[in-house]
């Protein structure tokens, strides 16, 4: 409940746009609250007014008595949040190590958008936008081979791509090559008649590359060798459409290439007339037969690639022609169908894709460079040495730099490459000169060492002097950006501000849940004051408090019997009412009517069983209008068993006692304990209100 609470909060803050103008100069920013030694200046009380009242308050068309209200109102609510932060400081809430742990995750997310290049965002951003116009029905080919393979396999792989690619260009068919491909690359394994083919997708449903390659296409061509982390591909796009998102649609499915004359006649008393459902009920699709033939919320990739592009076609309402499939022959009548939503508010969506996607990383590499020049971070392993004197002369050595990996890369070995390798043993590196360094701080090759062991993934075996360049660079990367992130406070006054509000909240929330929700809850000498208090002043003939009384109950004794064969209805009704006018308990009941059941007409494991319970008028199923008074009635309970009802006594309308209404007077209790607690905080911490200088505010 706290995350969703705060997360609700961050959105309204981030989506804050409201102005308020009000007296203010330098000369002019009086104290408004004093609270714990502390004073509130107008401008700081203002700042959050603003944020409480929120982005709706200017649209009010308020008076200016009206508005003097509001702010009188927040002050004496902001004076109690004030004086429950001094608090919640005093017991030591502040430095708490989850509430720390707590803000720096939420820390790191508000850092995020600040942490990009924004212009290659908003460009990679558009570029997802518009391709989520359409959805793509493509085939491909993959050569397998390694991110970090070494160059003749990826060589390798890419020539068979090239040499695929002619082949096909000069006429050969694409699935038969591409099952050519499978069966090579998968000897063992079972190979599909549409061998690479795949269902409709559009932006971020495919890694990055391959997305882009697959766009830049028209239908019919095939694409130059793709290079992903999985591989080489070759694309073949068939077709584009313009559809987004998730669709509805009902449809009558005939298995069979020969039932073409009985979906022509289908179709034509859909179009006399003839409701779509009715017809769907002679459908071949049983799980949607008897509904109508709906297909409801399917996204575009759970459907055939049939179905999509006639649907691209359609309009809600309108139905399709029959058409054949593989399947069979069908007809679909579009119900609805998504639309891609305005840019703005997809941004969000995008920018959390983007978190898992390829694309984030060209704005967070491009962010890490510019932080490199903005503050000045050197990396010493592309630094050259200043050559001095003679040693000036051009080309007469190779170009030495400030710092070298290959300490680090003979350390390194092959375990790497399985995420296994282990450093423990900070006296085998013996070049400590600084790889990086950031204003205050220089990182050298032991830091290295432990980012390796903490970041290393399983990767196929490749040069190590390579692969330790890719996670130097990964380094760097990592360590500018956690520079310029120690830097956004000072630079960003909103994103202190956004941080503060978070730390606040958090704080205030474990306040009020230990000093006042749980205190509450665990006070139950309070809690029966308040309940006496309260209770007295509820009247039965006051609708609203009716959830406060309980209404005519009555106790009853449900006997079932499993077979009417075994024990007479009438016989038993005749036991039961003896039982009650002798008061027997439940148990003594079914007792009697166990030592009567003929045990050879019954199977039944639990010939009698019984149960005790306690209804209320009006909001039970159990007893009929005419059965509310002491007595014994019957009650059908299947094909053979019934039940006996014994009412054994009737309660007459009266007031829920303290644990029956806990849930009802609870939050009231709550909100007393508070106010209580406040008035308490408010002269512990010697609270003062302003009020003249409140009362000249002009907004």
């Amino acid at each position: 409940m706290k995350k969703i609470l705060l997360a609700t909060a961050i959105i309204s803050i981030f989506n804050f746009q409201f102005s308020i103008t009000y007296a203010q100069t330098q000369d002019h920013n009086p104290v408004v609250l004093e609270v714990g030694g502390q004073q509130i200046l107008q401008s700081e009380f203002m700042h959050d007014f603003r944020l409480s009242a929120g982005s709706d308050f200017n649209k009010k068309n308020l008076s200016q008595a009206e508005k003097s209200k509001s702010l009188a109102e927040y002050a004496e609510l902001y004076a109690n949040f004030r004086a429950k932060l001094c608090d919640s400081k005093a017991l030591g809430l502040d430095t708490a190590s989850d509430l720390r742990l707590e803000l720096a995750k939420y820390r790191h997310d508000l850092a995020a958008p600040y942490l990009i290049d924004s212009v290659m965002l908003m460009k990679i951003l558009q570029e997802a936008y518009e391709r989520n116009r359409y959805s793509l029905h493509v085939s491909h080919i993959l050569i397998k081979v390694g991110p970090d393979a070494p160059p003749e396999d990826t060589l390798e792989a890419y020539n068979r791509a090239l040499e695929y690619r002619q082949r096909i260009l000069n006429g050969e068919d694409f699935t038969a090559v591409a099952i050519e491909e499978a069966r090579r690359a998968r000897p063992y394994d079972p190979v599909k008649p549409n061998e690479g083919e795949l269902a409709y997708f559009s932006s971020f449903q495919m890694v990055y590359p391959f997305e882009t390659a697959a766009y830049s296409l028209q239908p019919g061509e095939v694409s130059m060798p793709v290079r992903t982390r999985y591989g080489y591909h070759l694309i073949k796009l068939y077709d584009r459409v313009e559809m987004y998102g998730k669709t509805t649609l009902q449809h009558i499915w005939l298995r069979g290439n020969e039932r073409q004359k009985t979906i022509g006649r289908m179709y034509e008393n859909i179009m006399s007339g003839v409701p779509f459902e009715n017809i769907a009920l002679q459908s071949d699709d049983e799980s949607t037969a008897h509904d109508g033939g709906y297909i409801r919320d399917a996204v575009l990739g759970q459907l055939p690639q049939e179905y999509v592009k006639v649907l691209s076609e359609l309009q809600p309402g309108e139905v399709s022609h029959p058409f054949l499939t593989r399947y069979g022959w069908h007809i679909v009548k579009l119900v609805s169908k998504d639309t891609l939503p305005p840019f703005e508010s997809m941004v969000p969506y995008y920018k959390q894709r983007m978190a898992r996607d390829q694309r984030g990383d060209a704005s967070r590499k491009s962010f890490a460079a510019s932080a490199r020049e903005k503050y000045g971070i050197v990396d010493f392993t592309v630094t050259p040495v200043k050559q001095q004197g003679k040693n000036k002369k051009k080309n007469q050595q190779p170009t030495e730099m400030m710092a070298s990996l290959d300490e680090i890369v003979s350390l390194v070995n092959d375990s790497v490459f399985k995420a296994e390798w282990r450093f423990r043993d900070t006296t085998l590196v013996h070049d400590l000169r600084p790889l990086v360094e950031v204003p205050g701080k220089k990182y050298n090759a032991i830091d290295f060492a432990r980012y390796i062991r903490k970041n290393q993934y399983r990767t196929l075996r490749c040069d190590m002097a390579y692969h330790v360049r890719n996670l130097y660079n990964d380094f760097l990367d990592s360590v500018s950006i956690a520079y310029a992130d120690s830097q956004l406070e000072k630079e960003y006054p909103e994103f202190a501000d956004l941080v503060d509000e978070y730390r606040r909240g958090l704080m205030i929330f474990d306040y009020n849940e230990k000093m006042i929700w749980t205190a509450a809850i665990n006070d139950s000498v309070g809690f029966a004051a308040f309940y006496a208090r309260e209770s007295a002043k509820k009247s039965m003939q006051n609708p609203e408090d009716s959830i406060y009384f309980w209404r005519t109950r009555a106790r009853v004794v449900v006997l079932t019997i499993a077979d009417s064969a075994a024990l007479d209805p009438a016989k038993a009704v005749k036991l039961m009412r003896k039982a009650l006018d002798k008061n027997l308990s439940s148990s003594a009941m079914q007792e009697m009517l166990l030592d009567k059941v003929n045990r050879k007409k019954t199977s039944a494991a639990e010939p009698v069983t019984v149960v005790v319970d306690q209804v209320e008028q009006g909001r039970q199923s159990l007893l009929a209008s005419d059965q509310w008074q002491r007595g014994v009635y019957t009650l059908s309970d299947g094909a053979k068993g019934y039940r006996v009802l014994v009412v054994q006594n009737i309660i007459e309308p009266c007031l829920k006692g303290q644990l029956e209404a806990r849930g009802y007077y609870l939050s009231g209790w709550q909100n007393e304990y508070e106010q209580n607690l406040c008035k308490s905080l408010r002269a512990k911490y010697k609270v003062k209100i302003h009020y003249d200088a409140l009362n000249q505010i002009r907004f």
